[in-house]
């Protein structure tokens, strides 16, 4: 059984298209990598699949029970 599907994925910022077409799923206990060059849209599909962000196309199923945790890759400073 997978905890998390998505289906027809694509993420457009104007009119410019990051990815189109994207389809998977992640079985119970899988451990995945995602690798590919600077700027292809890996962080944006993690937070399409964490639920940080809507994708402009297609859907993602996320298990019932299933907690994704999403670190975002830089720091944020608290300023005083």
């Amino acid at each position: 059984m997978s905890v998390l599907t998505f289906h027809n994925v694509g993420q457009s910022f104007g009119a410019i298209d990051v990815f189109r077409g994207l389809a998977g799923s992640v079985p119970r206990g899988a451990r995945i990598g995602l690798v590919g060059p600077n700027g292809i849209g890996k962080t944006t599909l993690l937070r399409i699949l964490a639920g940080v962000h809507p994708p402009t196309e297609g859907s993602v199923h996320v298990a019932k029970g299933t907690q994704i945790g999403y670190l975002q890759q830089e720091a944020v400073r608290a300023f005083a």
